[in-house]
C-alpha cells in the first residue's frame, strides 16, 4: 500500500467518523434547545449545549484525564531490499506493556479545552527472520529477539461539539527504537539498533456513547527525522533521511466505578527508513575490502492494548 493511499484511508476515516457522529447530534441538539426554551436557568456550555451534552462533555474530560497502565501485543512486518533477490524480511508477534498520562482541562477564556498526552509502549518477542548470509548471499532463516520502544507527546486544543462529541487537533513529537538481535552469526543485522525522532500532528475524535462509555478515533501524520542505525558487529553507524509515518488508533474507555476506568486500544502504523549511503570506511574481511550501507526498508505494525486507568477529574 503506497503512502498516498494510506493518507486517503486515514483522512477518510476521520471525515466518515465525524459525519456519522455529528449528524444525529444536530437533531438531538435542536430538541434540547426547544426544551431549554421553557426551562429557566439552563446550564450552557461552550457551544450552547445543555443537559446530556454537558454531562457527556464531563465524561469525555474524565476519560482523557487519566493515569493508565496496559498490556498487549504487536505484529510487525518488515522488508528491506539490499538488491533484487536479496531482501531481508521479518514478521511476527511481540508482547509488552504501556503506560500513559493525559489531561483535558476546560478553559472558558478561550472557549476550548487544553489537551496533553504522554504515552510509552514497550514490546519484545521472537520475530522470524528470512534473509541471507552476509558474505555468501545464500538464504538464511533465523530468529530476531526484537525489542521495540515508542514514546509520544501530544499537545492541542479540544473543542466540545453537540451531544458529547469532542474534536482535538494536536501536534505531536516522539521517539521510536528497535533493537534488532538476530540469534545466528553472520547474517545482516545480527546486532543492530534502529532509532528515529517523530514530528507531526493529527486529529482525535471522542464520542460519549453512554454515560460510562467514550469511544475515540485518531489519525496521525508524522515525519520520521534524525533516524539511523548502529551495527555493533560491523562497528558502523548509518544515518537516514526524513520519511513519513501514518498511524490510526481506535479506542474505548469505560468508567467502571468512580475514578476507576478500563480501556482498550487498537492501533495500526506504517513507516519507512530511507536507507543510507555507502560507508566511508572500507572493512578488511578475509583479505577483501567491503563497503556497507543500510537499504531502504518499510515497516507495518498493528496491535492492541487493554488496561486500567485512574481518572483524576
Amino acid at each position: 500500500m503506497n503512502v498516498k493511499r494510506i493518507q486517503a484511508v486515514v483522512f477518510s476515516l476521520g471525515f466518515f467518523t465525524l459525519a456519522v457522529l455529528v449528524a444525529p447530534g444536530f437533531a438531538r441538539a435542536q430538541t434540547a434547545a426547544s426544551q431549554d426554551s421553557i426551562v429557566p436557568n439552563a446550564a450552557v456550555g461552550y457551544g450552547g449545549a445543555t443537559g446530556f451534552a454537558m454531562a457527556a462533555h464531563d465524561e469525555i474530560i474524565a476519560a482523557e484525564s487519566t493515569l493508565s497502565l496496559s498490556a498487549g501485543f504487536m505484529h510487525t512486518q518488515y522488508h528491506e531490499n539490499a538488491k533484487p533477490g536479496t531482501g531481508d524480511d521479518e514478521t511476527g508477534f511481540s508482547y509488552g506493556v504501556g503506560a500513559g498520562v493525559s489531561g483535558l482541562v476546560p478553559n472558558p477564556v478561550i472557549r476550548a479545552d487544553l489537551y496533553t498526552a504522554l504515552s510509552y509502549d514497550f514490546d519484545a518477542g521472537n520475530i522470524t527472520y528470512g534473509g541471507h548470509y552476509l558474505y555468501s548471499g545464500l538464504p538464511a532463516t533465523a530468529t530476531d529477539n526484537a525489542v521495540f520502544n515508542r514514546l509520544e507527546l501530544r499537545l492541542g486544543p479540544g473543542f466540545a461539539l453537540a451531544d458529547g462529541l469532542e474534536v482535538i487537533p494536536f501536534v505531536a513529537g516522539g521517539y521510536q527504537a528497535w533493537n534488532r538481535n538476530i540469534n545466528q552469526k553472520d547474517e545482516i543485522g545480527s546486532d543492530e539498533f534502529y532509532r528515529a525522532g517523530l514530528l507531526g500532528g493529527g486529529l482525535k475524535l471522542d464520542y460519549a456513547a453512554t454515560p460510562q462509555l467514550v469511544l475515540s478515533a485518531t489519525g496521525e501524520m508524522l515525519a520520521v527525522v534524525g533516524g539511523g542505525t548502529r551495527s555493533s558487529d560491523l562497528g558502523l553507524n548509518f544515518e537516514f533521511g526524513p520519511t513519513g509515518e501514518e498511524r490510526v488508533e481506535l479506542g474505548a474507555d469505560y468508567a467502571v466505578s468512580g475514578p476507576f476506568h478500563v480501556f482498550g486500544r487498537f492501533d495500526w502504523e506504517h513507516f519507512d527508513y530511507s536507507g543510507s549511503k555507502l560507508s566511508a570506511a572500507t572493512l578488511d574481511i578475509g583479505g577483501f575490502g567491503y563497503k556497507f550501507y543500510e537499504p531502504l526498508s518499510t515497516t507495518t505494525q498493528f496491535g492492541a492494548n487493554m488496561g486500567v486507568e485512574y481518572s483524576f477529574y
